[in-house]
């Protein structure tokens, strides 16, 4: 699991450096349209790969562990709860805090990308995480699948709280105030339902069709897929917006970017584990509970910034910087305690 994760970030970083110094052929992917019926959306690439991505997510989700949890469904809701409210408490407090900034448009971006990656649903990875730390993994997966069902409901009203953080009675006036809210009305609960919920689905009644044999011995080709798919989203998603950020450089920015986004993301992480700690449930279920709460899809954030704000790299690149700085903080939350807190946690117990 470590050995794959570090590969990753390094291989994702290697994308971003090559979105930045080669962005064409990304940019003319993502540019790539397929109109799937009168007043549908069209479907673009990352679209798709986002969709194969969730696809495959699902079908390595085992309804039938999912029983037990449906059976105590308190921590179940409580963790899809605190991920989908958790931006309305930490957003208005990062609009506040970036007021200060000088560039209202840049602070402004900056919110909207970090609203777009909160407003959505618990990433898939944080079942992987939490099963490394040695967390209820039934649970997490039905957290997972629970907040994916909801992203229709929760991923508009996110945007739309963007939205009025930066709008004439936010924090500034956005020049994309209007495109936000566009965003939030239509584009993001339709996008919600092709991209995440039906190909999630999908996977798990196809697995349910598999049978668990068939299923397990199709996985291993499953995560090579994903892995594929996850650099491909990087890089196709980071080609605007590193480009045009390398066209132009502004160091200000790109470190206000990382700060901020890793503040939030280890805000979120810290939030779940003193919200666990007051429940006062089990370990497995405190581990659960914190991966559920700071982790969020980053992929399908990144699709949909750079679907409607690929001219704004200030709204991507907060995504971007996200989605490297939340495997780094899960890594760390996922440490298995070490020989001296081992042998603490035994003359306690």
């Amino acid at each position: 699991m470590a050995w794959v994760q570090r590969w990753l970030l390094g291989l994702m970083l290697a994308c971003y450096v090559l979105a930045g110094a080669c962005p064409a052929p990304g940019e003319a992917l993502r540019a790539l349209k397929v109109s799937i019926g009168a007043g549908a959306p069209a479907l673009t690439v990352p679209m798709a790969l986002l969709a194969v991505m969730l696809f495959n997510a699902g079908l390595g989700v085992r309804v039938a562990e999912l029983r037990g949890v449906a059976s105590r469904p308190a921590r179940l809701v409580l963790g899809i709860a605190a991920n989908a409210l958790l931006p309305l408490l930490v957003l208005p407090i990062v609009a506040l805090g970036l007021r200060a900034w000088p560039d209202p448009a840049e602070a402004e971006g900056l919110v909207v990308g970090l609203m777009l990656v909160l407003a959505m649903p618990i990433a898939g990875g944080a079942a992987s995480w939490g099963q490394h730390a040695g967390g209820n993994v039934p649970l997490v997966v039905a957290m997972v699948l629970g907040s994916t069902l909801l992203s229709p409901l929760t991923v508009p009203l996110g945007i739309h709280l963007a939205g009025r953080l930066v709008g004439p009675d936010g924090a500034g006036a956005l020049d994309d105030t209007a495109k936000v809210d566009l965003v939030a009305r239509s584009g993001a609960g339709v996008f919600a339902v092709v991209a995440v919920v039906l190909p999630c689905l999908a996977g798990i009644v196809v697995r349910a069709v598999l049978g668990e044999q068939r299923a397990r011995r199709v996985l291993p080709a499953v995560k090579a897929v994903n892995l594929v798919n996850i650099l491909a989203l990087c890089y196709i998603n980071a080609a605007g917006a590193l480009g045009q950020a390398l066209a132009h450089p502004d160091a200000d920015l790109l470190v206000l970017a990382l700060a901020a986004s890793g503040a939030v993301c280890c805000l979120t992480f810290c939030c779940g584990r003193r919200l666990s700690a007051w429940t006062r449930c089990a370990e497995p279920e405190r581990i659960s509970l914190t991966f559920a709460t700071g982790m969020n899809n980053s992929s399908a954030a990144a699709v949909l910034a750079a679907g409607w704000f690929s001219h704004r790299p200030e709204v991507l690149l907060p995504v971007l910087a996200y989605s490297l700085l939340q495997k780094i903080v899960a890594g760390g939350a996922a440490r298995p305690p070490g020989p001296a807190r081992g042998a603490r946690q035994r003359v306690t117990t």
